[in-house]
């Protein structure tokens, strides 16, 4: 088929062909008019994302279905609680077809989760939030002052928590200054006015003389008393650096800000009351302190006359110149002390100069020229006396010398000779071969060389073989040459009877 040729009238038994946004259109008319404007739908949610410009987009599905949900901004910043993945809920809304991609979306206008209340819920959500963030550790508690200068307020000015505090304030401690801060604690917009009021009265609690605040109102449902369990709220209660006292609702009520405060109360009234100290029991105890300090101040005055009563008796104020004699006495005993110890340095003073006088003329010259002489004639006595004892060595060592000399004459000379040469020639003939042949050994020559091996023996060979009494020759045979055993001694080579004779 031709490119780019109509192929419309081909298909005869078809309507007349339609445009895909018509097509979406009609399936929008459709779904219109056969559903209901308004429908609520059971599902679970899944692939949920909060976009940036504040919508939501999620998956509505059950076992079976899923479809695609949306939720715009104004609709979604009405939901207290966080949607998360998992969570069934009741989504209340209509179908329709978003035609920019054809898919079929259910849009949702309110959103609650199934079984439980969307508050109850957020309530939840947000407390398992700041419990893990550690907004309500005690660590970061601060302790309140026993005897605050001035209370903030922050609550309604019409309600009845008001009065109800400031009823309390004025019966237990009227003494305080009390600062109301309006806000209002229910309805839209209510948590930014309590957070703001917050940060406004501990921007000003130092120049206030502000020591502790109290935020609270009365007794409602989940829903009035949803203000203070806002995110905002809670954070502003957990930045404050005053000590803050939260009693909000009845006894059984609890809210965000009460966890995240440095003190619960149960009701608005407890919050003043454990905010102030009793002025009942505060002039009870000041009227026992004051009686003990009366009766310390007694003991004290009491003590002190007796004290000076025995000032007085002491002999100082009896007679105040005994002192001064006394100082005097002393002074004669020291002045006495003083002057034998100086007769005792002085003496022991002369003492030292005696003795060195005496050393002093040891050293004169004329008495060490005289110990010189008498070192000098001791030295000679010493020499002399060593002398001959030396001369007197000399003399014997040189009659010795002379003894020696005498008997190593020239005969003498030839007799020691004489005998030398007799002990080596002695030891030569021990030494010489012939002895050995006078034992029963004897040499054997060819050609006057000493044989040392049978190989140097031939057939024919005439042979010389030397005893000890003369020489016998000999002519070896062929029997004679022919390879015999060697013996031990040949094994071990010539011995010194084999030495050729010189």
């Amino acid at each position: 088929m031709p490119a780019g040729q109509d192929v419309t009238k081909q298909f005869v038994h078809a309507p007349q062909p339609i445009s895909v946004t018509s097509l979406v259109a009609s399936i929008k008319e459709a779904l219109l008019d056969n559903l209901p404007a308004r429908q609520a739908v059971v599902g679970e949610i899944s692939n949920f994302r909060r976009h940036s410009s504040g919508h939501f987009y999620f998956c509505l599905k059950d076992a079976d279905s899923a479809i695609d949900a949306v939720m715009f901004r104004p609709d979604a910043a009405s939901v207290r609680f966080e949607p998360q993945d998992g969570l069934e809920v009741v989504a209340e809304g209509r179908v329709d077809i978003y035609e920019r991609s054809g898919r079929l979306q259910f849009y949702v206008s309110r959103l609650a989760p199934r079984g439980t209340g969307a508050l109850e819920l957020a309530f939840r959500q947000l407390k398992e939030k700041l419990q893990k963030e550690g907004l309500f550790d005690t660590t970061h508690k601060l302790a309140l002052p026993r005897y605050p200068r001035s209370i903030g307020v922050i609550t309604s000015p019409t309600g009845a928590a008001i009065r109800d505090i400031y009823r309390a304030l004025c019966r237990r401690w009227p003494c305080a200054r009390m600062y109301l801060l309006p806000a209002r604690v229910q309805g839209e917009g209510a948590a930014k006015e309590i957070a703001e009021a917050i940060e406004a009265m501990d921007r000003q609690a130092a120049e206030l003389e502000i020591d502790t605040i109290i935020i609270g109102r009365g007794g409602g449902s989940l829903e009035d008393l949803w203000a203070f369990n806002e995110e905002a709220v809670a954070r502003a209660v957990y930045a404050c650096r005053t000590p803050i006292v939260c009693g909000v609702g009845h006894e059984t009520d609890f809210t965000i800000a009460d966890f995240v405060a440095d003190v619960r109360a149960a009701t608005p009234t407890a919050a003043a009351e454990l905010a102030t100290p009793d002025k009942a029991n505060v002039a009870r105890a000041c009227d026992a302190m004051q009686h003990r300090l009366s009766r310390r101040l007694a003991e004290h005055l009491a003590t002190g006359r007796q004290d000076l009563v025995s000032v007085q008796r002491s002999s100082v104020f009896r007679d105040p110149l005994m002192r001064v004699r006394s100082g005097h006495q002393r002074v004669d005993e020291l002045s006495t002390r003083l002057q034998h110890r100086l007769v005792a340095r002085c003496r022991t003073g002369e003492q030292r100069l005696h003795e060195a006088e005496r050393v002093l003329a040891g050293l004169h010259p004329r008495q060490l020229v005289e110990r010189a002489g008498n070192r000098l004639s001791a030295v000679r006595r010493d020499l002399a006396w060593a002398l001959g004892h030396k001369a007197k060595l000399c003399g014997d060592l040189l009659a010795k010398v002379v003894g020696k000399l005498s008997s190593m004459g020239p005969m003498g000379r030839v007799k020691l000779g004489q005998a030398r040469l007799d002990g080596l020639a002695g030891r030569l003939e021990a030494l010489s071969y012939r002895s050995a042949l006078r034992r029963g050994f004897s040499v054997t020559r060819k050609d006057g060389h000493i044989l040392r091996s049978r190989e140097q023996i031939g057939p024919g060979d005439v042979l010389e073989t030397e005893l000890a009494d003369g020489k016998v020759q000999s002519v070896v045979d062929g029997a004679a040459a022919r390879p015999r055993r060697r013996t031990k001694q040949e094994e071990q080579g010539p011995s010194l009877f084999s030495k050729e004779e010189p």
